[in-house]
């Protein structure tokens, strides 16, 4: 798993690292290697010490706030045909890696 780091250097000669996206996970050190030692050990006592669980929210599909948002725009008829022509042209093309690595 690739997660990223700030890096920064405080004026007290420490450098300060954190967790991008998981605010509550920083640390400090000597050099930047120190620092990134210390987060990597915050962050798994931290994983340590917690759970994922699934939740299920009650109410509407989030997907269901943009449904008919389009009903009134004139040129969702047109956009809707185009994209079906061009569908259907992706379709009668037979674009598959193995016809591809025999026309090479």
């Amino acid at each position: 798993m690739t997660m990223y780091v700030l890096i920064e250097r405080k004026s007290e000669g420490q450098i300060t690292a954190s967790l991008v996206g998981w605010p509550e996970i920083t640390a400090q050190g000597s050099t930047e290697a120190d620092a990134v030692l210390a987060l990597r050990r915050s962050f798994a006592a931290h994983l340590g010490e917690a759970k994922v669980i699934p939740l299920e929210l009650e109410g509407a599909h989030p997907w269901l706030q943009t449904a008919g948002m389009f009903k009134d725009d004139p040129f969702a008829n047109e956009f809707d045909a185009v994209m079906a022509a061009y569908r259907r042209e992706c379709d009668h093309e037979d674009i598959s890696p193995t016809t591809q690595d025999h026309a090479a």
